[in-house]
């Protein structure tokens, strides 16, 4: 029986020589994506990654926001200073992680020794949804490098670091205290009760600084919540998830996770063998974190939306595990290098493919931001940017430069709805979005207010883009 592991038939030993290669091609994506970063004028993801932007860029000012449950505190503190030159510092951040979680992933995958390691770099980096992600102000870029770190620290057998590194994942995003359990299981099993206990050390340090300094509540974590009730979004089909996978994966991985997952059913007649540490802490961190997504939309809990971007925390166990399918594929034919040679490329050139395809270099604002820069401007035109605002959407209170922190600037619309006499001459600003589905605010319960008078709407709900892909916005001021 052929052999798998490295220098064997089923990896030809022209294969071995690429993974000199390796380090120019991380270096010279580090450089595209941080010129990228440095050149676009377009704000990847308008909602949330705006708001994790502003808590990290205002947290210097508002010290308490480094404690902000809904910002994660480990995001906040890391990216704070980047923050400080702008949003395209959070950017760089977020580029910094995304290669940095490629990297490690990389080194992962020589370390056991699975075929094809050389491809774990290039996956990470090109797949679909993590490729967006990295573009952005948002928190899972931290969350898949605070999780493969630990990873790497477990197959290392440096166990403690891994232990303090994964107490820390709740505070890059929420679902870190669902795949710590894992990590606690893994370390059970390996009688490693000190490792064990580290786990709950950064929760305990957060909840006593929270307690300390900002919410006076030694469990804030959970008292505090966003994440608790039912779901403001709705609810969504059991394989929502699968039948995006085109957008999360791309084509080949789509494909090779669930051979990956094949070969634990056979991991005895594999070489390199599954070890514990991958079976739990890469396929069982995969499998756990994508089925809690799953029921969250499919039930409609935990604040789910259905986002996609969610599963780029895991994208560096899916490559992982396609690894093993590639493993697995090639195994099939008798180890022909012709076929190897073909599957390598299949894979690398429709990752890459659907990559471009789906995401692409994004340099240019899309619809939705240029809309909302033109609400931005007409109130700047009319000298009104000074004025008190009550807002929905994130993006224009940024586009105006309004600090959301200090309320006498301004206040999401809850404030509008909840104060029976706001403040004169404030504007209102209402988008079709976050106005009906955040705040509970329709657009004829806003233009029903006696006190508001409108000023101007822009509607660029039909767009070049195809319909939907605008939006309603309406300015009113109060009397």
């Amino acid at each position: 029986m052929l052999q798998t592991n490295i220098g064997t038939p089923l990896q030809p030993a022209a294969y071995l020589q690429m993974n000199k290669f390796v380090r120019p091609f991380f270096a010279l994506v580090l450089v595209l994506m941080v010129i990228v970063a440095l050149v676009s004028s377009a704000v990847y993801d308008t909602g949330d990654g705006i708001t994790h932007y502003e808590i990290a860029r205002w947290s210097w000012k508002h010290p308490e926001l480094f404690l902000h449950h809904w910002g994660k505190p480990l995001f906040t503190i890391l990216s704070s200073p980047f923050a400080q030159f702008g949003y395209k510092g959070i950017v760089i951040f977020n580029v910094l992680c995304h290669v940095s979680t490629a990297w490690i992933t990389w080194r992962i995958a020589v370390r056991l020794k699975l075929p094809f390691a050389f491809l774990a770099g290039p996956l990470v980096i090109f797949a679909p949804i993590s490729w967006g992600v990295a573009q952005s102000g948002l928190t899972e870029p931290l969350f898949a490098l605070t999780l493969i770190s630990g990873i790497y620290f477990v197959t290392g057998g440096r166990n403690i670091v891994a232990a303090l590194i994964i107490s820390l994942l709740p505070f890059a995003r929420t679902e870190g205290f669902f795949l710590a359990p894992l990590f606690g299981l893994f370390f059970l099993i390996r009688r490693d009760y000190i490792s064990m206990v580290l786990l709950a050390s950064g929760t305990l340090v957060f909840s006593i600084l929270g307690s300390l300094f900002v919410h006076h509540d030694f469990l804030w974590l959970i008292h505090g919540n966003p994440y608790v009730g039912e779901s403001k979004y709705g609810h969504g089909g059991f394989f929502h998830f699968v039948g995006q996978s085109e957008f999360i994966f791309g084509w080949a991985m789509t494909v090779l996770i669930p051979l990956g997952f094949l070969t634990l059913l056979f991991r005895k007649r594999f070489t390199p063998p599954h070890s514990l540490a991958e079976i739990i802490l890469v396929f069982g961190v995969f499998f756990v974190f994508y089925t809690l997504h799953t029921i969250f939309w499919w039930q409609g809990i935990f604040g789910s939306y259905g986002l996609i971007r969610v599963i780029a925390c895991v994208v560096p166990c899916a490559v992982i595990i396609s690894l093993r399918g590639i493993q697995l594929s090639t195994r099939m034919y008798d180890g022909s290098t012709t076929v190897v040679n073909l599957t390598v490329f299949v894979v690398a050139g429709l990752t890459i493919f659907n990559t471009v395809n789906h995401s692409g270099i994004i340099l240019q604002p899309d619809d939705k931001q240029m809309t909302a820069q033109k609400v931005a401007n007409e109130i700047k035109s009319r000298k009104l940017e000074n004025n008190f605002l009550y807002f929905g959407h994130p993006l224009i209170r940024y586009m105006i430069g309004k600090d959301p922190y200090d309320n006498t600037q301004c206040t999401e619309l809850y404030g509008f709805r909840q104060n029976t006499v706001p403040l004169k001459n404030a504007l209102v600003i209402w988008d079709s979005h976050f106005g009906p589905v955040q705040f509970d605010l329709t657009e004829e319960q806003l233009l029903d207010k006696p006190e508001l008078t409108e000023l101007f709407r822009i509607d660029d709900r039909e767009t070049k883009s195809g319909p939907g892909n605008g939006k309603l916005w309406i300015v009113c001021r109060v009397k």
